[in-house]
């Protein structure tokens, strides 16, 4: 690609993700390739500024959009520093409920295409937060551990955004209650 499809820039940088090219204009910023490599590159981005690392970020930003709900902090896995990765929900309204038993469901139905078995709880801190994390027998965070959950981030993201479009997940008009 010679010039930006955007702006009609001629300064473009190419990139390799997952081995994939991605044009990427100089002067606007715009991006052009394989939709899962500026997917891949935008995602990691966007939970960098979350303060999250990469492999939680794509699922942070699924269950963000839920309606009611907003991501309040998030993590990923780490044999290192033997932490489980982990995302953290606020209910905004009363959608919020509604969204987690959507959520909850989705976990049960797509639990044979994880590696993990991932669980929603409920903590208070300064307020009401719901976290989004793999439930691991035993005290041995291993790299094969940390390898299956990052999968099940994937799995999860994907499952969520598959789900929201059936006909079982419920959807909550404005101003009633779930």
């Amino acid at each position: 690609m010679k010039t930006c499809l955007e702006c009609g820039n001629s300064d473009m940088k190419v990139v390799l993700v997952d081995g994939l090219p991605l044009h990427e204009c100089q002067l606007c910023c715009a991006r052009f390739g394989d939709r899962r490599a500026v997917e891949t590159l935008s995602d990691g981005e966007e939970s960098r500024r979350r303060g999250g690392d990469a492999p939680g970020g794509p699922l942070a930003r699924t269950l963000d959009y839920l309606p009611g709900l907003r991501v309040r902090s998030s993590g990923g896995a780490d044999a290192r520093t033997r932490t489980l990765p982990f995302i953290e929900m606020v209910g905004t309204d009363a959608r919020a409920l509604v969204q987690l038993e959507n959520l909850a469901k989705s976990l049960r139905l797509g639990a044979r295409g994880q590696r993990c078995h991932w669980v929603i709880e409920v903590e208070f801190q300064s307020n009401l937060g719901f976290v989004l994390k793999p439930r691991l027998g035993g005290p041995h965070l291993g790299e094969q551990t940390v390898l299956d959950v990052e999968h099940d981030l994937d799995v999860l993201r994907r499952q969520v955004e598959r789900d929201q479009r059936l006909s079982w997940w419920r959807h909550v008009e404005p101003g009633r209650s779930g």
